[in-house]
């Protein structure tokens, strides 16, 4: 990851209001004589004649709502002093036979198929729904032990925890209502440098300026009225409401702007920027083997999107700081000092974590995984707790390092390979990598590399761990040492994004370079020595943040991929040979399966059209048509047969770790119209 910087003391949970001088060094260069302060979306009247003359530079880089509220610490960490609280695009989904969501067909009926549901006064998550595989083991682990090995040796203070009240946000707006960014700009954190890439408004006003200059003759339409994609008349897009160029995904109405989607994509693609840290890495050559794949599948279709605008996304490169505990549960940072929940069934959010300091609010990393939500920080710092419970004393946190680059670039939590006791491994930018028994808070591994990990896997036997990071090769490594075992070359930039497949040897690792290698744990390398990898996949526009492989159990074997912007891959993983895509506009900030692999959520931080985006599978019965003969459909030595992740449906769901049984494999298909299972 790049080197930070980090001011010496913690930011303010205030928003950075710098001044007009200090701004222009951090905000991409002026298009034209118009600048882009995004400061239009709500009217309100300042008298500027009470404020400073430094306010005054500073209000040239702030949107106008964010001047007008003043945004205080946030939740979490003094509520008693705070002020206030808290192209052509359809991509495999056009076939309406085959169960996808046709999205850009006007006739579609006016009914929603899932009707958003008004959340009441006093709602809450119903505790069954959420990841309870945990259970049976937090409550022995989670009890304060009488002498904590606690890194930060103070204990977390018991808090009178109010679920049946809606939150408010620092806004005063209510939990469910809609909110302004604090801080609408193309870089939503100043303090740290990022690509120039611009968020869905500024795209507009970008695109605007290119027709001016006659740079766009391929281009039809130039946007206009483009205030009205901040203008937001529904917090929830469904299935039912979409209308073609009307009504997309995201809500956005492309008719009133002037334009069509499809232009708006090609344009998207002529002017985005892949950020590399290797000159010309992602830069396509007819010698290297990446494949860019077909996208004529079909296996998902959209279900809903809740729009949210405040997702805090500290670092542009780290875009794992999303946690998704079950379909009813989902977590991210918020622009408020929080960590917060997202029920997407319902709409329904609440705060899910609050912290003490500034410091620890400061979230670069997040996972809800094993019935354990738990957070990095900015600062090298953890927080962490049982999912099932919102006792704000069974909080627990440490500190990882004390180093000027300390980031937490990423988390995982896995249980033991010897017993159920459940560990957090943390890959940090000081070269770090740590692995934290979160029964006693105690940090029992602190490893040492001559790089920096942003990502790591563990493998499905717990033994081994594949490592991404500031290096070209991939790393695997002892899980419970940390020795490296293999370097694997091929890369051509530094790593984000990696994995491991449910059955046992197919790996898969994501690069700035824009490519995605897949590796067979079998075979790392050939006779002479040399790293195999068995595919290697181009992405759209961007290099690849996030990687999941589908989980056992869940029907076809697939490998999610999610860019550092716009683009959601869905990859056959049994060949690797076509896709399907489902894209937005603005920055993807996690990706996730839930419900055993059944719904897709996948997050955007986007200031103006952001928020959770869930798909629903709808290829269920299509394994009927599958043929099991070995070798009818790929002779490659790396391949398995099987439709799953197991050679045939039996070994599925005997597996210890399948999420479906025969039975329901029977209902699918069933509902499906296919009784011939």
């Amino acid at each position: 990851m790049r080197a930070q910087n980090p001011p010496s003391s913690p930011p303010s949970l205030e928003s950075d209001r710098s001044t007009a001088e200090e701004d222009v060094s951090l905000q991409p260069p002026a298009v034209g004589s118009t600048a882009y302060s995004s400061s239009y979306l709500i009217s309100a009247s300042i008298n500027h004649e009470d404020l400073p003359s430094s306010e005054l530079a500073s209000l040239l880089h702030f949107p106008t709502h964010a001047q007008s509220h003043p945004h205080a610490t946030a939740e979490g960490v003094d509520e008693a002093v705070a002020t206030d609280e808290e192209g052509d695009n359809d991509h495999g989904m056009v076939d309406v036979e085959e169960g996808g969501a046709p999205l850009y067909d006007i006739n579609m009926e006016e009914a929603d198929d899932y009707p958003a549901v008004s959340p009441s006064q006093g709602s809450s998550p119903d505790p069954n729904t959420t990841d309870a595989s945990m259970d049976n083991v937090l409550p022995s682990i989670f009890d304060p032990p009488a002498d904590p090995v606690a890194t930060n040796a103070a204990p977390p203070v018991q808090q009178d925890v109010q679920p049946d009240v809606e939150e408010q946000d620092a806004f005063g707006f209510g939990a469910n209502e809609f909110e302004p960014h604090p801080l609408f700009l193309t870089n939503a954190n100043p303090g740290i440098l990022m690509p120039d890439n611009h968020n869905s408004f500024d795209f507009l006003r970008l695109w605007q300026y290119y027709k001016r200059q006659n740079l766009l003759r391929d281009i039809e339409g130039v946007p206009h009225n483009e205030i009205s994609i901040a203008h937001l008349t529904r917090s929830r897009i469904t299935y039912g409401n979409l209308r073609g160029d009307e009504c997309d995904l995201q809500g956005i109405n492309w008719e009133q702007l002037g334009v069509t989607r499809r232009a708006a994509r090609k344009f998207r693609a002529k002017t985005f920027r892949n950020y590399t840290n290797r000159d010309n890495s992602d830069a396509w050559h007819p010698s290297i083997p990446d494949k860019l794949l077909t996208r004529h599948e079909n296996y998902f279709r959209f279900r809903n999107m809740d729009l949210r605008t405040d997702v805090r996304l500290l670092h542009f490169q780290l875009r794992n700081i999303m946690g998704c505990a079950s379909r009813t549960a989902v977590y991210y940072p918020s622009v408020n000092g929080t960590v917060r929940m997202l029920d997407p069934t319902s709409g329904v959010i609440k705060t899910a974590m609050r912290f003490k300091t500034a410091e620890d609010a400061s979230v670069s990393t997040l996972a809800a995984e094993q019935g354990i939500l738990a957070t990095g920080g900015f600062y090298g710092t953890y927080r962490y707790r049982p999912i099932h419970t919102e006792d704000e004393s069974r909080c627990y946190d440490g500190k990882l390092t004390d180093h000027i680059s300390g980031i937490t670039n990423h988390v995982q939590v896995n249980l033991s390979r010897r017993s159920s006791v459940p560990y957090a491994t943390c890959a940090s930018n000081d070269y770090g990598f740590r692995i934290i028994d979160l029964a006693r808070n105690e940090i029992v591994l602190d490893k040492m590399y001559d790089w920096a990990l942003n990502c790591t896997a563990l493998s499905p036997d717990k033994r081994l761990r594949v490592m991404v990071g500031d290096l070209q090769d991939i790393l695997i490594a002892e899980a419970e040492t940390g020795e490296i075992l293999q370097k694997l070359e091929g890369h051509r930039d530094y790593g984000f994004a990696c994995d491991w497949a449910p059955d046992g040897w197919t790996v898969a690792t994501g690069n700035q370079d824009k490519s995605i290698r897949i590796w067979d744990a079998r075979k790392w390398k050939d006779s002479s020595g040399r790293a195999t990898s068995i595919a290697v996949l181009r992405s759209e526009i961007a290099g690849v943040r996030s990687l999941r492989f589908s989980p056992l159990g869940s029907g076809k074997r697939l490998l999610l991929a999610a860019e550092e912007a716009d683009f959601i891959n869905i990859v056959d993983a049994q060949t690797f040979n076509s896709k399907q895509t489902i894209d937005v506009f603005g920055e993807l900030a996690g990706v996730s399966f839930t419900s055993g692999g059944q719904e897709i959520v996948a997050m955007s931080s986007d200031p103006v059209r952001g928020g959770v985006l869930c798909l629903e599978r709808c290829d269920h019965g299509a394994e009927d048509t599958f043929n099991y003969a070995p070798g009818r459909y790929s002779r490659e030595w790396w391949h398995t047969p099987g439709y799953d992740w197991l050679p045939t449906p039996r070994e599925v769901v005997d597996h210890p770790d399948s999420e479906i049984s025969m039975t329901e494999k029977r209902r699918q298909a069933a509902m499906a119209e296919d009784f011939f299972f």
